[in-house]
């Protein structure tokens, strides 16, 4: 894939910029090498005990709400909806896929959403969401769907990682009805599911090509910086573009761009 000067030079000056102000980033989480650690390794909030909030990836219930997450976080609004929804569930333990497997959980859970969403900013301490946090009604048909075939998606994960192809593990999770909103398949949000398992050393075979997320903040952000990315509205263009991302920002993946907006205000801040 050709990679042009100009968007070179972008994508260097914004990796910069990134770095100057990650520790003002809610989702900055790097490493002493400055290599992203991954979103979930450590949500910036916690309980009301103190207790940060972040999944294990090597336990099956934590494993599953990175799944929820990227769910939750394939509908429009802003990101602090999924990473709220994600934190509570972990605090209040409710990862299990098997009480979700049950509709009638399911149902229930729906009926609460807004007062959960409230208790969710009330008990979560870390940092105050940009908008009113709220649970959209159509994500908990979703996580049902995803609960009832958590094994089948297990089995191809780790049948993915025995055979280094986690092609097999994208197109499966393309495949499922139901994930995306309404009817529709999950697209967008399967890079995350990688790269949060590549970040914490989960598997070994994933390619850094395969985790870059490019949803609309993303791309939005490429535009303002004049880097052309293949449109990811097909599976074939999402893997394109993920692999156009890593190449100009390596294991930083798509949070430079994804920070863009809050990097423009936080270095306006400091030349006030």
């Amino acid at each position: 894939m050709i990679i042009t000067s100009s968007e070179r030079a972008s994508a260097d000056k914004l990796t910069a910029l990134f770095l100057k102000h990650k520790a003002h980033l809610a989702y900055a989480n790097t490493g002493i090498d400055n290599s992203y650690s991954g979103w979930v390794s450590d949500f910036r909030l916690s309980d009301d005990a103190g207790n940060r909030i972040r999944l294990d990836l090597r336990d099956d219930q934590d494993l599953f709400l990175l799944f929820v997450l990227a769910i939750v976080w394939s509908r429009t609004g802003p990101w602090e909806n999924s990473a709220f929804f994600v934190a509570q569930l972990k605090t209040l333990q409710k990862h299990d896929p098997l009480y979700w497997s049950a509709k009638s959980n399911c149902d229930s859970e729906c009926a609460q959403r807004h007062l959960a969403a409230a208790e969710a900013v009330t008990r979560l301490t870390g940092y105050a969401s940009r908008k009113k946090v709220s649970y959209r009604a159509d994500i908990y048909n979703s996580i049902h769907i995803l609960a009832s075939r958590w094994p089948q998606i297990r089995a191809v994960l780790e049948q993915s990682n025995s055979t280094g192809d986690f092609h097999l593990f994208m197109e499966y999770m393309r495949g499922i009805e139901g994930l995306g909103v309404g009817s529709k398949k999950m697209l967008i949000k399967i890079p995350l599911i990688l790269r949060e398992l590549r970040c914490q050393g989960i598997y070994q075979n994933i390619l850094g090509e395969h985790c870059c997320v490019p949803d609309a903040r993303v791309v939005d952000a490429a535009k303002e910086l004049h880097i052309k990315l293949p449109i990811a509205t097909t599976y074939t263009g999402l893997k394109a573009s993920s692999a156009k991302i890593y190449q100009l920002f390596g294991d930083l993946y798509d949070l430079p761009l994804f920070a863009y907006p809050d990097l423009v205000k936080a270095e306006a801040s400091t030349q006030l």
